[in-house]
């Protein structure tokens, strides 16, 4: 029964060395990202505090435990299952989310392409941006007879509305400035789409959403909720290297969505 013991042993320690490794590549995983962005990020900042966290929980197991023992019943059912229930929702976003990154082709002939606006850094495009853009250019420039929304308001950071950088950069990508319509109000992507809807009368038309493939299953499901009867998507690829923080972002996203009664 020695060696039982002594295997249950290597296995603790390699669990816990396992844990420790994996909250140091958490940290320095979110200091390079910040240190890509230059700027704070609520969830940038929450990747690394979790990273720290996870260290710490491992070298303070056996205090914690005591700790946790000490919990009357209750409460420790009830941590158990906010956790399973966080748990579980996070995993079926998740899947929504991915399974959506592809898009969803044109089924009819396109009348509109909705190209919803991103961070801008001063007058500039941000990378996902620019993704947006390109993604829009070869599409419109394939479909001659399609005309596109630029739609995105004025945010923190941004001397211009993001609507006005997407047309700037649609025009210099060979798309003629008669095709292009501004929605320049809008500050969220529920309003991206309201507010493109309430100045051109879009539910009816068969409209073609362009967006970063995950923020995909967000735009699709509030274009149906609003009315959109025949919307399809056009997803920009992502930067693999910041998916996970984007990916935790979006889940953020649906869930206060979905609890707005916005999807």
């Amino acid at each position: 029964m020695k060696w039982l013991i002594f295997l249950k042993l290597i296995f603790e320690i390699f669990i816990k060395i396992s844990l420790v490794v994996l909250g140091m590549m958490i940290i320095i995983y979110a200091f390079n990202i910040s240190k890509l962005w230059s700027r704070f990020d609520i969830f940038i900042f929450l990747a690394g505090v979790s990273g720290v966290l996870l260290i710490i929980a491992v070298i303070k197991l056996d205090r914690i435990i005591h700790i946790t023992r000490r919990f009357p019943k209750r409460i420790k059912i009830a941590g158990f299952v906010l956790f399973f229930i966080g748990l579980v929702s996070f995993i079926i976003v998740q899947i929504f989310i991915l399974s959506n990154m592809r898009g969803k082709p044109p089924v009819n002939e396109v009348d509109y392409v909705i190209v919803l606006g991103c961070q801008v850094v001063g007058i500039y495009p941000s990378f996902p941006l620019v993704r947006r853009i390109n993604t829009s250019s070869v599409f419109l420039n394939e479909h001659s007879d399609v005309k596109a929304i630029a739609s995105g308001g004025q945010g923190p950071g941004e001397d211009i509305t993001e609507a006005e950088v997407i047309r700037r950069y649609l025009i210099e990508n060979g798309v003629n400035r008669d095709r292009i319509l501004m929605e320049d109000k809008s500050r969220n992507t529920l309003e991206n789409l309201k507010f493109s809807d309430e100045l051109y009368d879009l539910t009816d038309k068969n409209i073609l959403i362009v967006t970063t493939d995950y923020h995909m299953f967000r735009s699709m499901t509030v274009a149906r909720k609003l009315g959109y009867k025949n919307v399809s998507g056009l997803p920009s690829r992502s930067q693999r290297s910041v998916l996970p923080i984007y990916l935790l972002r979006e889940y953020a996203s649906v869930m206060l969505y979905a609890l707005m009664g916005r999807i």
